[in-house]
């Protein structure tokens, strides 16, 4: 974090073994992905707001591969650990997701923040062979019936 606003920030991506093909690629559960967006989203805008910025600022995001393996391996996206929707084995994408947002309302409207996050899971789903994000909606919603309990819990405030 720098005081002019900007903000920088790297989340562990949820890359986990396939219990049922131990030699085939990784597994990369979407859901988790969507909600760390949306984090992220909410403290970028929070301390560029901290730091005086008003206005519209740009989001970027991009996946890379910290755990030592060949950046090119592929990764099976993966809808949520209780759902059986994988997408094909594909490399991460190259090209980070890029958007821009208003600060003012996402600082001040949660949903906001779910539309930046949808954005960026949009374009960097896309690039991995998905439709479009699983839980989050280009409406500002999380649809919550799709999580798990814990994740629900955690979330449980969201519609108040």
């Amino acid at each position: 974090m720098h005081q002019d606003g900007t903000f920088y920030a790297a989340l562990p991506l949820n890359l986990q073994n396939d219990q049922f093909d131990p030699d085939g690629p990784k597994r990369l559960y979407q859901r988790g992905l969507e909600l760390d967006l949306v984090a992220l989203a909410q403290a970028a805008a929070a301390w560029a707001a901290e730091t005086g910025a008003a206005g519209d600022f740009t989001l970027s995001a991009a996946l890379h591969r910290f755990d030592g393996s060949n950046v090119d391996e592929p990764v099976r996206l993966v809808v949520s650990e209780s759902a059986f929707q994988h997408g094909p084995a594909m490399p991460l994408p190259e090209t980070p997701a890029q958007t821009t947002g208003d600060l003012a309302a996402i600082v001040t409207d949660k949903r906001e923040a779910v539309v930046v996050a949808f954005a960026l899971a949009s374009d960097l789903l896309a690039d991995m062979g998905a439709h479009q994000p699983h839980v989050l909606t280009l409406e500002g919603d999380i649809l919550t019936d799709r999580l798990n309990d814990g994740f629900r819990h955690q979330l449980r405030d969201w519609g108040a």
